[in-house]
């Protein structure tokens, strides 16, 4: 089925509660429901398509994934084999004293040091990652029309930024803070148990992103406490959070990804018609061209 947008949608069931979720990583159907004199008039599930060519005459067809979801995946599975390499670590049938190591030490110490390079690799990938998809969330979340404003106290100025600008120059701690809390309307943000490790996450991401010099790598040290794995399981946390604030207020979006739906909201338009869409072939004849 294509939109008026010109989206194409699969119809995956008339109701919420007949949708069983395949997938974590994909969005989540719209629910379009009709409304005439406060009854249920019509309903129906739609799911985004989205076909890629591999090659010519060969396309792949798709249920579209929700980036935010992705990105914490990415992390998560980075996340659990860094786990595994810390349990290595600090196990007590490994000995990691170059002098107890009988044999040739320069060998020890360079399977050592790949080891290391395995764990550093899975911490940073789950790092960055995880912030990224905060990041993703916090831009995805700010309306097209929102503007915010900083008092400059030092230029005697009020400095207005739009969506562009938030998105560009200011930085995602000043995003979560302040405007994703005016955004969702919810309780002080630096209150929350989740915040400290934030912090944390933002400061091991910019430490990777902006290291000053090569010879820089005591951040690396850091890895090896357990405050990191904390610092990457917040933006579920973060995420959650705004969730509860957004359903709490019968408010539903497309970008929240099932990972932090407990209760399974689905979005929901209240603007069905069956003018705005074209039925345009099925899962067993294929898609008219």
């Amino acid at each position: 089925m294509k939109t008026e947008n010109h989206k194409t949608g699969l119809i995956v069931g008339l109701f919420p509660e007949q949708y069983q979720i395949a997938d974590l990583r994909l969005n989540k159907p719209v629910c379009y429901q009709k409304i005439e004199d406060g009854k249920m008039a019509g309903s129906m599930l739609l799911q985004d398509l989205n076909t890629a060519e591999i090659e010519k005459g060969k396309e792949v067809i798709y249920f579209c994934p929700n980036n935010i979801a992705v990105l914490m995946s990415i992390s998560s599975k980075s996340l659990d084999k860094a786990r595994e390499l810390y349990k290595f670590f600090h196990s007590q049938s490994v000995e990691f004293r170059v002098e107890n190591i009988e044999g040739d030490k320069r060998t020890f110490l360079n399977r050592v040091s790949s080891t290391v390079c395995d764990y550093v690799e899975y911490v940073q990938t789950a790092v960055v990652f995880a912030y990224t998809a905060l990041e993703t969330f916090a831009n995805l979340s700010i309306p097209e029309e929102y503007v915010y404003q900083i008092e400059n106290q030092a230029k005697g100025i009020a400095e207005i930024y739009d969506k562009r600008a938030i998105e560009r120059w200011l930085s995602l701690k000043i995003k979560i803070q302040h405007i994703l809390r005016e955004i969702y309307c919810t309780k002080k943000i630096e209150s929350q148990k989740w915040w400290a490790h934030f912090l944390n996450l933002e400061k091991y991401r910019n430490e990777i992103i902006h290291q000053k010099t090569i010879n820089s790598t005591s951040f690396y040290k850091e890895y090896f406490k357990t405050a990191v794995f904390q610092s990457c399981e917040c933006p579920l946390l973060v995420i959650k959070f705004f969730y509860e604030a957004h359903a709490e207020n019968n408010r539903t979006n497309p970008i929240w990804p099932w990972l932090v739906n407990d209760k399974n909201y689905f979005p929901v338009s209240h603007q069905y018609d069956s003018s705005n869409f074209e039925v345009i072939g099925n899962v067993y004849e294929g898609i008219k061209k």
